[in-house]
């Protein structure tokens, strides 16, 4: 792809999640929200080998249910750059993996460009506390669940793309194992997703699934049933993601996230991930 038309679809991506969210570029954003307000369905289904599909006629995106949630929400991004950038009815086998076809060029750029663009990665490594020349592997991960892709995505878009780490640093986060950071983080996890939260976590809501666990200071409390009880340990608070719903983690400061809580695997419209009852 050359640069006048990487240009081409950088614009675009943020055009259209200005367009339909009013998020500015230094903005989180959620793609399954920014298909709802395009007036696309994504619907989840389980098919193992199966990465995401746009088709135009039906004004439909589908999304493997077996993913784990960050490559689901790039994969989501990536089906709208098929839309925006009117590649037609594509099937995305694998995605993260990359290919040769530039229409699926052109569709990751954009997805990384429409979640990872340049403004919200600097914003929120600098709110965090992230400088990416010694940047670790907890960090991306972390900054990676603000932006709803992928470690790996993150760290392909901060090196390829955004030219925010080198390649001795990049080689080095590319060959750290993604459940080993969780372990780090927090020794529990037992395979599930940590999300370490604090106040600079604004703009969209602290999206996971059952069995996930989030991370903040003590100062912190929750409210509705679909998480846990907080348990303080080593100067941190824990909750448990317990069933899906709605709730909601506030501070004494005025700082608050709403958590949306979806079943694991969920199969079924995307609109329904966060209701007891699946299709």
């Amino acid at each position: 792809m050359n640069k006048v038309r990487a240009n081409q679809i950088a614009i675009k991506a943020l055009q259209t999640r200005k367009k339909f969210l009013g998020a500015g570029a230094s903005e989180p954003i959620c793609s399954f929200n920014l298909a709802e307000a395009m007036g696309l369905d994504v619907r989840f289904i389980k098919i193992s080998s199966f990465e995401g599909m746009y088709l135009t006629e039906e004004n439909l995106i589908l999304v493997s249910a077996e993913r784990p949630e960050g490559r689901k929400s790039f994969t989501c991004a990536h089906e709208l750059g098929h839309h925006v950038l009117g590649h037609g009815t594509v099937i995305d086998e694998i995605i993260e993996s990359g290919s040769d076809k530039d229409i699926e060029k052109e569709a990751d750029f954009f997805a990384g460009t429409l979640l990872m663009p340049a403004s919200a990665v600097q914003r929120a490594a600098k709110d965090i506390g992230i400088h990416f020349q010694a940047v670790t592997p907890e960090q991306i991960y972390i900054l990676s669940k603000y932006l709803s892709v992928s470690y790996q995505a993150l760290v392909n878009q901060s090196h390829f793309n955004l030219r925010l780490i080198d390649t001795v640093s990049y080689q080095r986060l590319r060959n750290v194992k993604v459940r080993e950071i969780k372990n780090r983080l927090f020794d529990r996890c037992a395979g599930s997703e940590v999300f370490i939260v604090g106040n600079w976590w604004r703009g969209r809501a602290i999206d996971v699934v059952v069995g996930d666990h989030i991370v903040t200071d003590v100062s912190t409390y929750k409210e509705g049933a679909a998480i846990s009880n907080p348990v303080d340990e080593s100067g941190k608070r824990f909750f448990q993601a317990m069933e899906p719903g709605i709730a909601k983690i506030s501070d004494d400061n005025g700082w608050s996230a709403f958590v949306r809580v979806s079943r694991k695997h969920f199969a079924g419209m995307c609109q329904f991930r966060y209701e007891e009852e699946v299709e």
